[in-house]
Order: C-alpha cells, then sequence, then structure tokens
C-alpha cells in the first residue's frame, strides 16, 4: 500500500526493482511521456546531469536538427531536482542568394535562392523538491513569467493525504532564482483510505470543499506490485477508467493497458520487451492500431542508455534522441 502512495507522485523515492538502466519502466509512468529516472544507477554512477539532443526526421528526407533538447538534472541522493527543454517560440524563414559561378573564366552557374529556417526558443522547466523520504514540491514555469506550484503533504507513515496546486509569482527578475511573492489557490486534494486487505485497498480523493469525488480501487499481487487501477466518479457514476498491469518472472513490467470513457472510448496498451534485464524496445496502441514504436540502444561497456529511436508510423517520421551525461566529479569523466 505504501507503495502506491509514493509511486501516485511524479516520482519513487525507493523503487522495489533494482534495475540495470538508466530508465525504469514502471506502472505509473507507463503513460508518461517518459519513463522515471532508475535513482540506484544514478547515484551508482555519480550522474549530475543528462542531455537529450534530439533530431527529427521524416521518411525519405535529410534528419532535421533544430537543437531542440531536454535537460535532467539529479542529486547526490539520484533523485531528479530539475527538468527543463527547449521550445520553438518563433519560426524565422531567411532567403540566401548565392551568386554566379564560373570556373577557368566561364559562367558555370547564374547563382540561386534557397530557404533556410532560423528558430528562437522558450525554456519551460519544472524543479521538484524531497524531504527525508518524498516529494514535497514541484513547480513548472512556462519560460515566461507564469509559475504552478504543487505540494504534497503525508502521513508519518509516508501515505499521501493532500495536494495543493498554486499559481505563484517570482518576485526575482534573474529567472534562474525563485523568490515567492503571491500565491492563488487553483485546487486541492485530500486522500483518504480503506485497506481491505494485503491486496486491496480503497483510494478516496476529495475536492477543496472536503466532498468526495473520485473512488480508485487498488489491486496489489503478492509482492507488492500494483496489478490494476480502477477509477470511478461519483458525479458522473457511468465514466469509469481501468489500468491493468503485468509483469514478467523479474518483475520487469511487460504490458500495461488503459481503458477509459470519459470522452469516446478509448483503449490504450503498452508492451515492452527486454534482453538480459535491458529495456529492448516497447510498442504502443490506440484501439489496436500501432501508433509509436521505441527502441532503446545501450552502451553495455558503460553500461548507461546511449540512444533512444522513436517512430512514429503514422506520420511517417522519426525522432533520434541521443544523451549526454555529465558527472559530479572529475573521475567520472572519462565515462563521458
Amino acid at each position: 500500500m505504501k507503495k502506491y502512495i509514493t509511486y501516485i507522485l511524479l516520482f519513487t523515492v525507493k523503487s522495489y526493482v533494482v534495475l540495470a538502466q538508466v530508465l525504469l519502466p514502471t506502472f505509473e509512468s507507463a503513460f508518461d511521456k517518459q519513463h522515471r529516472f532508475n535513482p540506484d544507477v544514478i547515484k551508482s554512477k555519480s550522474i549530475k546531469r543528462i542531455i537529450y539532443e534530439i533530431s527529427d526526421k521524416k521518411d525519405f528526407e535529410e534528419v532535421v536538427n533544430k537543437k531542440l533538447t531536454e535537460t535532467y538534472e539529479f542529486n547526490e541522493q539520484g533523485f531528479l531536482t530539475r527538468y527543463y527543454y527547449t521550445t520553438i517560440a518563433k519560426t524565422i524563414e531567411k532567403q540566401i542568394t548565392t551568386g554566379p559561378i564560373y570556373k577557368h573564366r566561364r559562367l558555370i552557374s547564374n547563382g540561386s535562392t534557397y530557404s533556410i529556417n532560423n528558430y528562437s526558443y522558450d525554456t519551460v522547466s519544472q524543479t521538484y523538491f524531497y524531504n527525508a523520504k518524498n516529494i514535497v514540491l514541484s513547480r513548472y514555469c512556462d519560460g515566461g513569467n507564469y509559475y504552478e506550484s504543487k505540494y504534497y503533504r503525508y502521513t508519518p507513515d509516508g501515505f499521501l493525504t493532500k495536494e495543493l496546486r498554486y499559481k505563484e509569482n517570482n518576485l526575482s527578475k534573474d529567472k534562474s532564482i525563485f523568490i515567492l511573492g503571491s500565491q492563488q489557490l487553483l485546487g486541492e486534494d485530500s486522500m483518504q483510505y480503506q485497506k481491505y486487505n494485503l491486496k486491496q485497498v480503497k483510494q478516496i480523493t476529495l475536492n477543496n470543499e472536503n466532498r468526495p469525488y473520485k473512488e480508485t480501487i487498488i489491486n496489489l499481487d503478492s509482492i507488492g506490485q500494483t496489478t490494476s487501477l480502477n477509477e470511478s466518479y461519483t458525479a458522473a457514476g457511468w465514466i469509469t477508467q481501468s489500468r491493468v498491469f503485468k509483469y514478467n518472472n523479474n518483475s520487469r513490467l511487460v504490458k500495461a493497458e488503459f481503458k477509459g470513457n470519459t470522452g469516446n472510448t478509448v483503449n490504450l496498451q503498452i508492451t515492452y520487451e527486454y534482453e538480459k534485464n535491458e529495456l529492448l524496445t516497447e510498442k504502443h496502441f490506440k484501439n489496436e492500431t500501432l501508433v509509436k514504436e521505441i527502441s532503446y540502444v545501450s552502451d553495455y561497456n558503460l553500461g548507461l542508455l546511449n540512444s533512444i529511436v522513436i517512430r512514429d508510423p503514422i506520420n511517417k517520421s522519426i525522432r533520434i534522441i541521443k544523451l549526454r551525461y555529465e558527472y559530479n566529479s572529475l573521475s567520472n569523466s572519462d565515462k563521458k
């Protein structure tokens, strides 16, 4: 039970499954943009920062490098403390004209005109703060002046009991420094729990008026892994959402499935394939149609993930991500 309460947050402080790979597929990250980072690997290898260098390629076209990056920073315990990425704020098309070209005083070309794109960027960031056991604050910035924070409260046993969302004002003109000014409460959720037995718990979520609006039945297996989450809503009893998770004999996630009817009925499935405990591929399906395939390439000499290739079969494109590592000590510089 306590494991699930920890996992419903953005990051897991301690995982009961120890993997070698830097990314850690878990049930709570299955339908997120990216898997959690494995704090045990981050800590053991003294990783300070991981930079994703991103390129895109359409089928039958050249690779396009728009200099997009994602950066992940970690503390000495291996927990993520800051995540920020670049987005294209503006695209400026520039015309380039070349003059005539001569060879041995003979005109061989009258020149040509072509266009190139120049980009301006915004940096979107998310910062995380921890107490001894759990994440207590996550703060989002849109790259401008908008800040939104989530504060988490727990029982002494580590059970999440409250989540508060605030719009906040930064008094500092230097965006690398945050000085809290005003706060505006945007929302508040409270959680209560009923434990039926060792394998089943009900979570009741209440709004800021202390009224229950959602119930979640949490099912666990014999070793405490979450096997399913079934949600129902008080105001609309016909709305249901369910997640089902399957594991292999090594407790690695091999399948995740989501079903919901909040709008059109949707069925999402993700399958995971491993080799020697390393995640090799995952496939994403929407209503039984393959919508994304991800390949993970590791450097087995270093024991670290080297690159990620994301294939979009519908739009016929590929995203190529190269991982670059920075370390906490100079002694690790040879690992780069």
